[in-house]
């Protein structure tokens, strides 16, 4: 399905089926709701347990993970922990919550102190452009977007030696073997120059990630607590792995969502020492509780179902005039809501901030078609001279990002003259200010909110006769991502078309009713 294809609310695949089956204020929160009892008798079992090995705890979405590793860690006071989070925002929110004989960090935080802080000069995402200038390539995308694919695979990988042939996060690329061997040794070049720190190739934040995995570094503590283990990826997981103090790996196995990343899921990797379930959600109430388990059951053959022990969450629309977040699948999704909210004036904001979604270059793609090559900001796109090169390149490159901008370009044409800068400067960086918060299924984890709605864009689950979709027609990401955006609301949830089928199909219409 194309990008603009995803912007039809009624488009659902028809695929081959497998089997039956009122607050002013928006306050977004990125950690889990703390229990208001007392711990759980399942948080209890982990936190005051005597910790040794490898210790695997797959919590649900909203189990109160974090709140169980603090207490963990307050009982061991006398040991040295850390807490490996998987981005900046999980760790600072993290550093105010774990006490002081605990160290809150990120893996690339732990890189970038001992291999990356050389290379702070030159920091940045490589480009084909690069490749093709500072290597003296000819003018072919599709070789240049193969060397940059195969570094990305390398640089998330625990390979020891570098790749002899072409390849992906995902997986080995296809082609003539001698044109494969010909990209990996140039990409290997490449490689080398990016290491160099006298050399202008720019060193990514994955590259520096990768030469500390590659210098097998000893994590100073007694006890390692890795959060969102289900979306580790390989180089992350050979570092933690390696370690020879006891290891907590925590994560909900359903919220694998970076896979296209090249992450894996490592609650599925290991044979662990000892295990503890957090099934009990702190977040949302039965009726949600009930859907997600149904979903896991559905798709996964789940026996054990997830418990809510939140408030009543409603299966209803925001009420009138409250603050709520909308949760899309796509960024197309994303664009559409935000010009929604400028023609009804509401208020909004982005989870992430405005310019995580590419927006400001659309405008310069823009230009670009109507050859205003002087008012193109972005260095990338105004390297082209025609934007019938610029598409020529997002087609050839399967630069994912350039071939959304050009069908972007082509649908809206003149207005995004005027809707993007307004998009801009309506957008709230205080997330409390705003009447409406858009961020994608992927920007949600972690997100704790009053009030969602679920947008039209996520892939159908169920056919129309009710059946489950087989893994070659339905990816299982696709379903972990509806059971991410569905377990983020509180209080109500305004649920998608795809929900509503299979809630009918699964038999648990009881949970709409108020």
């Amino acid at each position: 399905m194309s990008y603009l294809q995803e912007l039809s609310f009624s488009s659902q695949p028809q695929n081959t089926a497998r089997r039956g089956v009122r607050s002013k204020v928006f306050q977004p929160d990125f950690s889990t709701p703390e229990p208001q009892q007392n711990l759980t008798a399942q948080q209890i079992a982990l936190a005051y347990t005597p910790i040794s090995g490898l210790v695997r705890a797959n919590a649900y979405a909203g189990a109160g993970k974090t709140a169980t590793l603090t207490v963990l860690a307050a009982n061991n006071p006398n040991k040295r922990c850390v807490y490996l989070a998987y981005n900046k925002s999980a760790q600072q929110d993290a550093a105010a919550r774990f006490g002081r004989n605990t160290r809150c960090t990120t893996v690339h935080g732990l890189a970038f102190a001992s291999c990356g802080r050389k290379y702070d000069h030159k920091l940045g995402k490589i480009r084909a452009i690069d490749i093709i200038r500072q290597m003296g390539l000819s003018w072919d995308w599709g070789f240049a977007s193969a060397i940059i694919d195969t570094i990305a695979a390398w640089c998330v990988s625990d390979w020891d030696d570098f790749p002899t042939m072409a390849c992906t996060i995902n997986g080995p690329m296809y082609g003539n073997p001698r044109d494969l061997i010909e990209v990996a040794d140039v990409a290997k070049l490449v490689w080398a120059r990016m290491c160099n720190e006298n050399d202008p190739m720019p060193m990514s934040h994955d590259g520096y990630l990768k030469l500390h995995q590659l210098s097998k570094p000893r994590i100073n503590c007694d006890l390692l607590m890795l959060d969102e283990a289900q979306d580790t990826n390989p180089v992350t997981w050979a570092i933690v792995r390696s370690q020879t103090c006891p290891i907590v790996i925590v994560g909900d196995r359903y919220q694998s969502i970076y896979k296209f990343r090249g992450a894996i899921n490592a609650m599925d990797a290991v044979t662990p020492d000892q295990e503890f379930p957090l099934t009990q959600s702190f977040r949302f109430g039965e009726r949600v509780a009930r859907i997600a388990s149904e979903l896991l059951c559905a798709y996964y053959d789940e026996t054990v179902p997830v418990e809510g022990l939140g408030p009543d969450t409603l299966i209803a629309p925001p009420p009138p005039g409250a603050s709520h977040a909308v949760l899309a699948r796509t960024n197309a999704i994303i664009f559409h809501h935000a010009a929604q909210c400028l023609r009804s004036g509401s208020k909004l904001g982005f989870v992430g901030g405005v310019n995580a979604y590419g927006f400001e270059k659309l405008l310069d793609a823009y230009n670009l078609s109507v050859n205003r090559h002087d008012m193109v900001r972005d260095s990338f796109i105004r390297d082209f001279d025609k934007f019938s090169d610029f598409e020529k390149y997002a087609t050839d490159s399967g630069d994912m990002e350039a071939k959304r901008q050009v069908e972007i370009v082509k649908t809206y044409g003149a207005s995004l003259q005027t809707i993007i800068p307004e998009i801009q400067l309506s957008a709230q960086t205080d997330l409390s200010k705003a009447e409406v918060v858009l961020a994608t299924a992927h920007r949600s984890k972690g997100m704790t909110v009053d009030h969602v709605v679920l947008a039209e864009d996520f892939p159908a689950i169920v056919c129309d006769e009710g059946m489950l979709f087989d893994e070659e027609n339905l990816d299982r990401q696709e379903v972990n991502l509806l059971y991410v955006a569905l377990t983020r609301a509180r209080k109500t949830i305004k649920i998608n078309q795809t929900t509503q089928d299979f809630v009918f199909a699964c038999g648990a219409s009881s949970v709409l009713k108020k």
